[in-house]
């Protein structure tokens, strides 16, 4: 079945474009779940933060049969839990972004310490779990019909994804990572901030390092993550157990090599985005509050908030 589109170009290949936006999220909240909760609360690739969510149903739909080969009744079914599922996510979660959001501009005025930092990865978690929690049964409804064949092709998949950056950079020497990262931190600051002056950059030079070794635990965990999860997808007897523990305690099926170095990098992110906070320009912080204001008005909006 050929996949649906957002004003003719593919939804599945917007997706990798808005992940090259953010080159450090994931190191910085640890792991790639906690990325879904800022692609709700900030902008997307591909159009307006409005848009993207009113096509919200097309993003999910394909993103998961970018890993499953559903057939015609899982796919109708999977279509109308996540309806029921933005419905909710509409009504419930959306007003409380909008307060997150108010939150973190305040606090973004006083300037960003750790105690913030701290704070945005909190009420990141708890609303992802909120999340999860609340579909919980529509996840394990659609993997108790997923068949052995189906789970041989999401491995597949799972091994040959498309625009993996991170595989990229396990292959790459030491001033070729350098450089990516970079590139990459850039385009992300930049996105929120505006253009960086070329001291700026400079600085930001400094405190950025390459590390192969973490890029090679990341792979590592990331293999790990995917045998669980085929593994996952086999065990029908235990899949409901095995589903809350991820949600509940996702460290548990990280390798200890990972355990034992996140929160280093979690620290060294926290240090590198106070510094970046402390040289940004008035214009920068501008910009930031004003595309904090306009999301606020997006979500308001599409929560239907007076």
């Amino acid at each position: 079945m050929p996949h649906k589109t957002l004003g003719g170009q593919s939804i599945n290949s917007c997706v990798p474009n808005f992940i090259k936006k953010w080159p450090c999220v994931c190191d910085y909240f640890s792991n790639k779940r906690i990325l879904f909760i800022f692609i709700i609360f900030f902008s997307i690739s591909c159009s307006t933060t409005k848009v993207f969510y009113n096509y919200a149903d097309l993003l999910l739909l394909n993103w998961t049969e970018s890993y499953l080969e559903l057939s015609e009744k899982q796919r109708s079914d999977l279509n109308v839990k996540i309806e029921n599922f933005l419905i909710w996510h509409r009504k419930s979660e959306l007003p409380k972004i909008v307060i997150f959001l108010e939150e973190l501009k305040a606090r973004y005025g006083n300037g960003i310490n750790k105690q913030d930092i701290n704070w945005i990865r909190s009420e990141s978690k708890i609303t992802w779990k909120r999340t999860l929690y609340y579909a919980e049964k529509d996840i394990v409804s659609l993997l108790l019909t997923i068949t052995d064949n189906q789970v041989l092709q999401a491995k597949e998949k799972l091994a040959n994804k498309e625009d993996d950056w991170l595989l990229e950079q396990s292959i790459m020497s030491l001033d070729e990572l350098r450089s990516h990262n970079l590139d990459r931190t850039y385009k992300f600051v930049e996105e929120f901030l505006g253009p960086l002056e070329p001291i700026q950059k400079q600085q930001i030079k400094k405190w950025i390092e390459p590390d192969p070794n973490w890029v090679a635990m990341r792979l590592r965990n990331r293999e790990k993550f995917q045998d669980y999860l085929v593994e996952l997808l086999k065990s029908k007897e235990t899949l409901n157990k095995n589903i809350h523990s991820w949600i509940s305690y996702p460290e548990s099926h990280w390798t200890d090599d990972f355990k034992n170095v996140i929160g280093v990098k979690r620290q060294e992110w926290e240090t590198i985005t106070i510094m970046i906070d402390t040289i940004s320009l008035p214009r920068q912080r501008k910009h930031f509050l004003e595309k904090i204001d306009e999301y606020i008005e997006d979500f308001n909006e599409l929560a239907d908030i007076s």
